[in-house]
């Protein structure tokens, strides 16, 4: 289970894992209707290579997994590392 404090890769597209930031869970939020994680990102990842975020990319919010996506199914985005 994902909570405050974990550690956790949120993957950008649901197809692919080799872009994706990691960081931990500081708390959840709702932005417009949908509730997400609030992580504070460590590092990034595109197309399998490190990008230097140095203050670019404080945050991200992705959906919470679970949340119904627009065109059917679940999001399932985030796991823990």
């Amino acid at each position: 289970m994902i909570q405050v404090g974990s550690k956790v890769r949120s993957f950008d597209f649901p197809l692919s894992r080799d872009c994706y930031v990691e960081g931990t869970v500081e708390g959840f939020k709702e932005v417009e209707g949908c509730d997400r994680y609030v992580i504070r990102v460590d590092r990034k990842v595109w197309r399998d290579e490190e990008e230097d975020i140095l203050g670019r990319f404080p945050y991200v919010y992705p959906p919470v997994n679970g949340t119904p996506r627009l065109l059917g199914g679940v999001t399932d985005f985030v796991e823990a590392v």
